[in-house]
């Protein structure tokens, strides 16, 4: 099985510093934040086809994959060689991430 290496774009680097900065502030449980974000990109990293298809954004072959504790999104793409996140955004919000 291949290994994907994964990369953030500008955009989803900001999107989970800044949701990072709002869990560390808000929850009690410190180091959830990061072991969810790491497990799921483990996942992704090796079966990247796990996550949906996300068809509402003008990136083609966009796909999304939940963080059920931290109720949000991974939207990401891949190829061959690696898993480019895109954003992360919460699944709660009525809409998803401008792109």
């Amino acid at each position: 099985m291949n290994e994907r290496r994964v990369r953030f774009t500008e955009t989803a680097d900001r999107h989970v510093k800044d949701a990072h900065a709002w869990w560390l502030t808000n929850r009690d449980d410190q180091e959830l934040f990061a072991s969810e974000i790491e497990d799921a990109l483990q996942l992704l990293a090796l079966m990247p086809g796990l996550g949906t298809p996300y068809d509402y954004a003008p990136i083609l072959h966009l796909r999304r994959f939940y963080l059920p504790k931290l109720t949000c999104h991974l939207y990401y793409t891949f190829d061959d060689d690696e898993v480019v996140v895109r954003a992360l955004w919460g699944a709660r919000r009525e809409h998803g991430p401008q792109f």
